[in-house]
């Protein structure tokens, strides 16, 4: 009686373990990628890093991050004088599932950049070069070969609309996520004599 059980309660246990289906599941991940190389421009700008905020409800506000880049001149043999500025030509996130934007705001050296107005990262003329030292030395920019130095902007999210244009509260946004391209526009001029 005992094996008859014993049999009883293993062919229960296959019969059990058959009638389970196996689950399965798979996705497909996908990257934005590009590739560029430049070693002959007389200026290039390379971010090092990409950006992304999160929202932290206790402080009702995302992140801030700083933006490394990397930056390259080609001296112009007689420069006297060298001037770089940058500003922004697009800086707003945007979804699919409503209206909704955030706007990120950049700041170099504490000094936010705008859409209007260039800011003076570098201007040898009146001895402005925080940040980017290397460039701003006469070997750099007058001399004949490329120099090259690291920067930091710091981006925030600064504000937000409900529907691109009426001004929202961040904790007012629905959950969800927000994508966009941030550019900045750098110009770089060398003064000849």
């Amino acid at each position: 009686m005992k094996k008859l059980m014993l049999a009883g309660c293993i062919a229960a246990a296959f019969v059990c373990s058959n009638a389970m289906a196996d689950v399965t599941a798979s996705a497909t991940a996908t990257w934005d990628a590009s590739a560029t190389k430049d070693t002959t421009s007389a200026l290039v700008v390379t971010p090092l890093k990409s950006l992304s905020f999160q929202y932290a409800e206790g402080i009702q506000a995302f992140n801030t991050q700083n933006g490394a880049f990397d930056i390259t001149i080609k001296g112009q043999s007689g420069a006297t004088d060298f001037l770089l500025t940058s500003q922004i030509v697009t800086n707003t996130l945007s979804r699919a599932t409503d209206t909704s934007t955030l706007d990120v705001g950049i700041k170099w050296n504490g000094q936010a950049l705008s859409k209007t107005e260039a800011l003076k990262l570098i201007d040898t003329a009146n001895n402005v070069s925080a940040g980017l030292d290397a460039l701003a030395v006469s070997t750099a920019y007058a001399g004949k070969d490329r120099t090259s130095t690291q920067g930091n902007f710091t981006f925030g999210i600064d504000s937000a609309t409900s529907d691109g244009t009426s001004k929202v509260e961040f904790a007012d946004l629905n959950d969800g996520y927000w994508s966009g391209d941030v550019k900045v526009q750098f110009n770089a001029v060398w003064t000849t004599a």
